[in-house]
């Protein structure tokens, strides 16, 4: 680009294809279902641990970016898929929001709209880990009405632990 069209211009074209290639990766983010891992005492991705415990009933999600209008369908979409390819029937999903760092207007209206249809459908959407931050953007938007206060947890654990149904003995970690 600077041979053919000169300096000033190149650094034009080099910025906008930065910001597409941007745009592009974050489209199709990172992400997992989380089971629970005895010998590391935590949470981890069960695709790479194939010790990993899931608790019956529960599905815990992980989002390792930010959440805006590029990957709003696509992370609503794979919620649905971890949902569907759950062992057993799932009344409780826990999305775990440590590695989400921002959530713009439509990240924030896709959330509304997957917490009222998982209600409908009979399944509870709760938080671990949200930052302060973001849970304030959530107050504002009306996400935290649609999921419910007292839906938000500090921590993975605390959130599958207030899973109301008694979980199948074992796999579960203790608490």
């Amino acid at each position: 680009c600077v041979v053919i069209f000169g300096v000033l211009e190149a650094l034009v074209v080099a910025v906008g294809l930065s910001i597409i290639d941007t745009v592009r990766r974050s489209a199709r983010p990172y992400d997992a279902v989380l089971g629970w891992v005895p010998r590391l005492d935590a949470y981890r991705d069960v695709s790479l641990h194939p010790s990993a415990r899931v608790t019956p009933g529960v599905v815990v999600y992980r989002l390792d970016d930010r959440l805006f209008f590029a990957n709003a369908r696509y992370v609503t979409g794979r919620v649905r898929e971890a949902i569907r390819a759950a062992p057993t029937e799932t009344s409780w999903v826990v999305f775990d929001a440590e590695a989400v760092m921002h959530v713009d207007s439509s990240g924030l209206e896709a959330l509304e709209s997957l917490a009222n249809d998982l209600q409908a459908e009979g399944i509870t959407l709760v938080f671990a880990r949200l930052r302060r931050r973001m849970r304030d953007d959530f107050d504002l938007a009306g996400v935290t009405a649609a999921v419910g206060a007292d839906h938000f947890y500090d921590s993975v654990e605390r959130a599958v632990a207030a899973f109301p149904a008694k979980p199948e003995e074992g796999l579960e970690p203790s608490a």
